[in-house]
Order: structure tokens, then sequence, then C-alpha cells
């Protein structure tokens, strides 16, 4: 049963300022009979009350063997030991104003199970207005069960994370919860699916258990290259493998590991993923090492027609040497790209490099045949030549 008069207080205690207070003595509410098997249980059961009167209880101190709950915007004892006259001030906000609401979790005089122990009336008042906006705060807008079976079921049918929240405040109308809530439980939802394994045994675990084609390499016992494949896409890869397309990241990831994306397309013009690949570095063995990979997919007797990149010059020898028959073409997209900024670059001025892209150059990729293309260029280097 709740105790009362069970929290020590200062008789001499300075008036507190008043924000907003409504002057409500609290214990009333947190008045119980039942006996808490653990001090865990009790401070639960404290803030779920807390939490439905507007404010918010947090672990203040642990004295005898008994735990002492407060007011978030009550203040810790941060005095003592230290010289207040030469202490620095800290730059921070906050919204601690003091308040005295306090309550206690003993445990029970016969040693069985914690109750709820109250204080006097002055630790049972708010000097401060209570919360109005729970979405604002996250101990009072956490998502309940069913929401999260609902994010469960959601974020295995890859759902967004915007459209989960729309999904929570549709079905669950009465909960605040914001969009940070979907992101910590995902995460504590992949945390427990790990079981305790490190991100890269994670890694290799859910390759294995979808039936990627996979392969690893290590160095010193750490993993350095890594290539992935789902059966589905090599399926797709030896169907269609006449155009295959390859480009790379650079370190965009929280391994700061070069990620390498290796694309196929289909006769109805539609682009397929066929592997990916994480990668130590840039170089001409890494891209080798991945190469082998991909031609290990393929067969020796398959050919590809032409393999696509960007002007990588590491990838240029290992495609020469492990795809001898395949052409090797430049993205034109890269192309693009590089002749707008190096048009830019010259005449001072971006404008005129997108202008040029747009315009001459566009004629010159777009000529369907060798006359056109010559005349194309004859075109632009009348065009744009030095002093016109």
């Amino acid at each position: 049963m709740a105790e009362t008069n069970g929290v020590n207080s200062n008789s001499q205690e300075v008036p507190l300022l008043d924000f907003g207070s409504d002057g409500i003595n609290y214990n009333p509410k947190f008045v119980t009979s039942e006996i808490f098997s653990s001090d865990d249980a009790a401070v639960e059961w404290a803030r779920n009350i807390a939490i439905s009167n507007g404010f918010k209880l947090v672990k203040s101190s642990w004295k005898r063997g008994e735990l002492y709950l407060r007011c978030n915007r009550g203040e810790r004892n941060r005095g003592k030991g230290r010289n207040l006259e030469t202490a620095e001030q800290p730059n921070t906000k906050t919204q601690a104003c003091g308040c005295k609401f306090l309550i206690k979790v003993a445990p029970c005089k016969d040693g069985e199970g914690w109750n709820i122990v109250l204080g006097p009336e002055q630790h049972s008042i708010h000097n401060h207005e209570l919360i109005t906006y729970r979405e604002c705060n996250r101990q009072m807008s956490s998502l309940s069960l069913g929401a999260k079976q609902l994010v469960r079921d959601m974020s295995s049918a890859q759902a967004r994370p915007n459209v989960i929240l729309a999904a929570i405040q549709e079905q669950f109308p009465e909960e605040n919860p914001n969009r940070r809530h979907i992101y910590n439980f995902r995460d504590r939802m992949r945390r427990n699916d790990a079981e305790g394994r490190d991100s890269i045994s994670q890694f290799l675990h859910l390759a294995k258990e979808s039936d990627y084609l996979h392969y690893i390499r290590e160095e010193a016992h750490v993993v350095t290259h890594a290539f992935m494949a789902h059966p589905t896409s090599v399926k797709l890869l030896r169907t269609y493998p006449w155009v295959i397309g390859m480009d790379s990241t650079y370190k965009t990831n929280i391994y700061k590991m070069p990620f390498l994306e290796i694309c196929g397309v289909t006769p109805c013009n539609k682009n397929f993923l066929i592997a990916y690949a994480f990668m130590k570095d840039e170089t001409a063995e890494s891209y080798g090492w991945v190469l082998d990979k991909l031609r290990l997919l393929l067969g020796n007797e398959v050919h590809p027609t032409a393999i696509v990149t960007d002007r990588e010059l590491g990838l240029m020898r290992p495609i020469r040497e492990i795809f001898p028959r395949s052409k090797h073409l430049l993205c034109s997209w890269h192309i693009n790209k590089d002749v707008e900024a190096a048009v830019g670059n010259i005449c001072g001025n971006k404008i005129m490099g997108e202008r040029f892209k747009n315009g001459k150059w566009k004629r010159i990729m777009e000529a369907p045949t060798s006359v056109e293309y010559d005349l194309a260029v004859l075109n632009m280097q009348d065009s744009w030549r030095e002093g016109n």
C-alpha cells in the first residue's frame, strides 16, 4: 500500500518560482495497494501514471536501497564540491525549473516486493504547467504494442517510414508518435534480429539465409571485399548477358568502402541488378577480383557484347583482361557531365557549359550516321572556334 511522509523535506526551503503551476496535489494519483515484484515494475507503473497526467518522471538517485523518482523538470544537486564563484556556466538549454515533485520506490518492510512511497505536500505539486503537446515528448508518444506490430509488418513489406507513420496515425489516432519513433524501433528490430552478431556477420547471415551467391575476401581476418548476387539476378544475367553496366559510389557508406553496382539490360530496355560489391579501394586489383566473380556467374563461354562504365581508370585493364571479346564503352551520361563542366570552366560560366552540352554537343552525341557525325563536329568547331 502507498505510504506518505516517506520523502525527507527541508523546512527552510526557498520558495520556488511559479512557471504556470495548476496548484494540484498529484499524490493521490499514485496511491495504490499493489505490491510490485521488482523496482523496475514499480518505476514503470509510476511513469505510466505520470504520463497519463501530463508530466514525466525520471530516476534521480538511490539512497539506502530506495530509488527516488523526480519530475523531469526538477534539478539534480550539481553544486556540491564545486566553487560556484569560479565554475563556468555550460552553454546548454534545459527545461529544468526546480520542480520539487518527488516520490520513491522502496522495498516492503517484510522484504517481499516493492511499493510506492509518497512525500509531503510540498513534493506533490508541480511549479510549472504540464505537457500539452505529447508529439514533442518521446516518452509520452511512444509506440503501443499494436503500433509496434504494424511497424514490424510494414517494415517486412519494405514500406518507408513516412508511410508507416501515416498508417499508425490512421489506425491508432489516440497515439502521438513521430518519425523518430519509427526509426528507433526499426533499429531495435534489426539489433534483435542480429542476435548479437556484428554488422559483417549479420550481413553474411542474411546472404546465406536468402540463398545469395556470395564471395568474401579477407586480409588479416578483416573483410576487404564482398560480392553478392541474388539467384533471380543470376538467372536474368544468363538470359540477357549482352549489355552490362557498372558504376561505383565513392565512400558513401558507414564503412567508407567503395560500393560497386553491376546492372544488366533486357531487350525491352529495362534495367535489372546483377550484383553488388564492397571493395577496400578502387584499384585495378580490387576491380579485377570483382570481375573474376562476375565471370564465374556468366561462365567462360559467354561474352557480353558491351560493358558500359565511366572513365574509371582502375576498371580499364581488368575489363580488357577478363572480357577481351567485349566492347568497352564509356557512359554517355558521364561524358556529358564532364563536357559540361569542362566548357563551363573554360568559359568561366556554367550557363555556357549547359548551353554547349544541350546544343552542338548533343547533335554530335546523337548523330545516327558517321557522315552526320562528321558534319556535326565541323559545325561545332566553326561555331565555337576561338575568337567567335
